[in-house]
């Protein structure tokens, strides 16, 4: 029998484990991100921009493969699920307000 070379990979430790990056395949995927969420998008167009695979972010996460395809075609996600692949990415989820301060005068 063949090993499961799932998100095992991690859980041993395995980071070379990394699936090789394909230009090819990158530019596919960015050009099928259909879901308008601007922060879904950026989550996307960051994965690609560091060159990281869907099933690479979702071991290192830990949610299935299966979900994050989701998110870039039909579900939007929970917001700490957003957060914690932001996270893996370098980046951080913030809530600021949205008009400037001369709005609220008014």
């Amino acid at each position: 029998m063949g090993r499961y070379s799932g998100i095992c990979r991690v859980r041993r430790g395995d980071e070379s484990g990394m699936k090789q990056w394909n230009e090819r395949r990158g530019c596919f995927v960015r050009q099928r991100i259909t879901n308008n969420n601007e922060h879904v998008r950026f989550l996307f167009e960051e994965m690609y921009r560091q060159q990281v695979h869907e099933c690479d972010l979702s071991e290192r996460v830990g949610f299935h493969r299966d979900t994050i395809r989701g998110w870039r075609c039909r579900y939007n996600p929970r917001v700490t699920d957003l957060e914690a692949c932001l996270d893996y990415l370098g980046f951080k989820l913030k809530i600021v307000r949205k008009y400037k301060e001369e709005h609220e005068e008014n």
